[in-house]
């Protein structure tokens, strides 16, 4: 009927929270005041099946510590006086429920709920008023209000809100039970209704109280469809409940009255005295729960099926304890029910004169008539509302047309969009690859450059006759590890070069490994690794060569002192330093570490590698990897390192 988008799914352990949720006023007022509130809410609302005279009391209680301490708190105010009008409804006392509604109105128009829950609220009342309605037999006048509720969006948004869900849920039991109970099943859409309600059914959680009272109402509305062994599933599901909640007399009551109700429509199956049996227990459990207009439900239903299958004596003994128990007849407080049981005196021929039987016949005229008023006002509503709809698909089917051409124009407008940004898209990725193109050429010149000024000393070194051959041994050592550097260089700098492969490994054995590959120190230097238990996540062969090149040029900038690399943790990062006692730098020189045209060539190319393989690492982290030198003349340098560190490092 009215299409509403499902809401996040709420667990029953939010719960607890219905009210913390629900009536979150305004921030300045006293956290430790409005908490109290709330739970007093809470706990008038979990009560309001189970015992609806505690909910009331609670209620009462929320809204005097609300005038007291929070008179502000109009979220608290709607929340008590909505728990109190269902509850009153639940006990057949109208006029009190009615006044609560009208309190809700008045806070409503003179306050300004907040936007969270104001709206809902508001639904929450409209609901419970056409409970009201239906109960009197004004359906045209609760249907316009499930319309309107329908019509109005608010139950349409997605909201994390156990108070939204309650109102969801409610919507379909009001909306299930009008058209079961009083337009007896006849609704033209109710399939549809049904499937909008089953699709929906998994997300409105609430609390047990409310899972049944869904069920039954679903239950309903499958006995309306013809569907009696779907609606004895859904009382199946309430007994399972039933088995692990409290007990809760109104919907044992309402669950026992709907499978008796399911069970007799299928012949056969059970005997009579099994459903009229049901039909008593519900008519009992009602009895104890205490509410005059369920009690009346309990006593018709079971001795209108007690008369079906001739207990004769079982129908007026019902029957005349209600009218021991209620005396005289109050008109129009619940129509439809009060019918049903005028209609079963009359057949139980009961009455001990003909004056109390005209009485009884004058009455159910008088009903009939009253009842059939409310109907036609429904149908011509329907009517209206049908009319509505027609001339709504008109203006429909006309806007189509013309938005036809419209869209049409739009089309054409949005293909010549697309078609300019595709042309410019390729003149970006033409600019992009000449670009790239660019660049390769020259990491390619870069790479030759600094080739042609790293090996160049070592081939003077090896050229000269007289060099011992423990130094030749030791740089051709190094002219090798040169070559390897520009082995790393090219496939870093060369796109589809060298694969970077990352995993998580200890730093210790990266330590060890570049403890035995650097050069020795000179006489006078100490090497030192500082133990570390810290793991690192990269690529462990290019953080090899990272540390090797910058742990050799330290010692080839150290006459004398020590060399030291050490991890620390930094955040979600590993901080690597390689500290030296050597000469120190100027700022102009640090100013020009990192550049491949620097203009002196005292560090060569490992740290321009250096540099490339920290840049790798942050292209595949996004983490803030870097690498930088800290350095005065004369004073040493230290180069330091950010790489990404694993979880179990912080």
């Amino acid at each position: 009927m009215f299409s509403m988008h499902a809401l996040r799914h709420p667990t029953l352990l939010l719960l607890a929270t219905l009210l913390l949720a629900a009536c979150s006023g305004a921030d300045t007022l006293d956290p430790l005041r409005r908490s109290r509130a709330d739970g007093l809410n809470r706990e008038a609302f979990l009560s309001r099946y189970r015992d609806p005279q505690r909910c009331i009391a609670l209620s009462d209680s929320a809204l005097q510590y609300i005038q007291d301490s929070l008179p502000d708190y109009v979220d608290g105010q709607l929340r008590a006086c909505n728990n109190k009008a269902f509850a009153y409804f639940l006990t057949s006392d109208y006029a009190r429920a009615g006044e609560m509604l009208a309190r809700v109105d008045k806070l409503v128009n003179l306050h300004h709920p907040s936007e969270r829950n104001g709206d809902i609220e508001g639904v929450i009342r409209d609901l419970t008023r056409a409970r009201l309605l239906q109960r009197s037999c004004r359906i045209a006048d609760s249907y316009r209000l499930l319309y309107d509720i329908g019509r109005s969006g608010i139950l349409d948004h997605e909201r994390d809100n156990i108070l939204y869900s309650y109102a969801q849920s409610e919507y379909y039991i009001t909306l299930l039970t009008l058209n079961f109970h009083y337009r007896d099943g006849k609704e033209s859409d109710l399939r549809s209704i049904l499937a909008e309600v089953e699709q929906q059914r998994p997300q409105l959680k609430v609390d047990y109280a409310q899972d049944m009272a869904l069920n039954y109402a679903l239950a309903y509305g499958w006995q309306s469809a013809g569907e009696s062994l779907t609606a004895l599933d859904y009382c199946d599901l309430n007994y399972a409940i039933l088995d692990r909640s409290d007990s809760n007399l109104y919907h044992l009551a309402n669950t026992l009255q709907m499978e008796a109700y399911a069970l007799r429509s299928i012949p056969g199956e059970v005997s009579p005295d099994t459903v009229l049996a049901l039909y008593d227990d519900a008519r009992r459990a009602f009895f104890l729960f205490g509410d005059p207009y369920q009690m009346l439900g309990g006593v018709t239903s079971t001795a209108r099926y007690a008369l079906l299958v001739s207990d004769t004596a079982l129908a007026h003994s019902v029957l005349r304890n209600w009218l021991d128990m209620r005396g005289t007849w109050t008109p129009f407080s619940a129509p439809k029910m009060e019918v049903g049981l005028f209609d079963v005196l009359l057949r139980s021929r009961l009455a001990r004169t003909p004056d109390e039987a005209r009485r009884w016949y004058e009455h159910y005229v008088e009903l009939q008539d009253y009842i059939k008023q409310n109907e036609q006002e429904d149908f011509a509503l329907q009517q209206n509302l049908e009319a509505l709809s027609r001339r709504s698909r008109w203006m429909t089917r006309t806007t189509m047309v013309v938005s036809a051409l419209l869209l049409l124009l739009a089309v054409l407008t949005v293909l010549l969009w697309l078609t300019i940004r595709r042309l410019r898209r390729e003149k970006r990725q033409l600019e992009e690859a000449k670009r790239r193109d660019v660049e390769r050429i020259a990491n390619v010149e870069t790479c030759l450059s600094v080739m042609r000024h790293d090996v160049s000393p070592f081939i003077g070194y090896l050229r000269n006759p007289n060099l011992s051959p423990e130094l030749r041994s030791e740089v051709l050592e190094q002219l090798l590890r040169t070559f390897d550097n520009i082995k790393s260089w090219t496939s870093l700098s060369i796109p589809s070069g060298l694969a970077f492969s990352t995993s998580t490994f200890p730093l210790q054995e990266v330590f060890d490994d570049v403890s035995r590959q650097v050069i020795s120190p000179a006489a006078g230097v100490a090497l030192r690794f500082v133990p570390t238990p810290l793991t690192l996540w990269g690529d462990r062969l290019l953080v090899t060569i990272l540390l090797r090149n910058l742990v050799n040029n330290a010692l080839q900038h150290t006459a004398s002192g020590s060399v030291t690399l050490s991890a620390s943790v930094e955040t979600d990062m590993l901080r690597l330093t390689v500290a030296d006692t050597g000469s120190g730098m100027s700022a102009g020189q640090l100013e020009n570490l990192f550049r491949a045209d620097r203009p002196d060539g005292d560090h060569g190319f490992g740290l321009i590698l250096c540099r490339y393989i920290v840049k790798k690492h942050d292209d595949h982290t996004r983490r803030g990897c870097k690498i930088w030198a800290e350095s005065n003349p004369g004073q040493g340098t230290r180069m330091h390192l950010l790489l990404a560190a694993p979880e179990k490092n912080h």
